[in-house]
């Protein structure tokens, strides 16, 4: 018996935001919509008293998905498909065939530095940070991100190609699946040392 963790290294496969955490795929809104949104100003909690929820969805390198939703937060603006994020799982199974629990998210490569992700603050941020960097997670993500930087950048140029100049409304043709993980690509469940 007991109680296990183990890191969860995955990325973002999708990154979306809804009413309610039983919503479909149908009632979901994108991120960009909610430019300029403040957990202080949100207009669902000051309507029906549930605010919006963010729904990230995350898959490791061995395709091992979750999906996970908080409150909404002005925070989370910039997490974009594609993103390195890592978290504990915990589970009283060594093999973690069913979670116990799971920590708030840290997305490492946003835009201006980590987001925490989750409602509650599980973990020592500076000491989880600092014990990813002493057992090597943070070398190989940090390899990871610097190779995702050349790839967001052409990202990027491709998507600026779709903006017609005269209205500024992106193309209506564009598919955004090119960021399909790859086998091998990212991510890993490593037991805590």
């Amino acid at each position: 018996g007991g109680l296990y963790g183990a890191y969860y290294v995955s990325r973002v496969e999708d990154v979306c935001v809804v009413d309610d955490v039983l919503a479909v795929e149908g009632e979901e809104y994108d991120l960009e919509e909610f430019e300029g949104y403040s957990m202080e100003k949100d207009e669902l909690e000051s309507v029906v008293g549930s605010p919006w929820k963010l729904r990230l969805r995350l898959a490791d390198e061995e395709g091992r998905g979750m999906q996970i939703h908080c409150r909404m937060s002005e925070d989370y603006l910039d997490i974009r498909k594609g993103m390195n994020v890592v978290g504990i799982l915990l589970s009283t199974s060594r093999e973690f065939v069913k979670l116990a629990a799971m920590t708030d998210f840290c997305v490492l490569d946003a835009v201006g530095g980590p987001v925490w992700v989750g409602d509650y603050p599980y973990l020592d941020k500076d000491k989880f940070l600092r014990t990813l960097g002493e057992n090597g997670i943070a070398d190989s993500l940090v390899d990871i991100i610097y190779d995702d930087n050349d790839y967001y950048e052409e990202e990027e140029e491709e998507e600026e190609e779709f903006y017609d100049d005269d209205d500024d409304s992106r193309d209506d043709d564009y598919d955004s699946d090119d960021n399909n993980l790859e086998e091998g690509d990212t991510g890993m469940l490593q037991k805590l040392k």
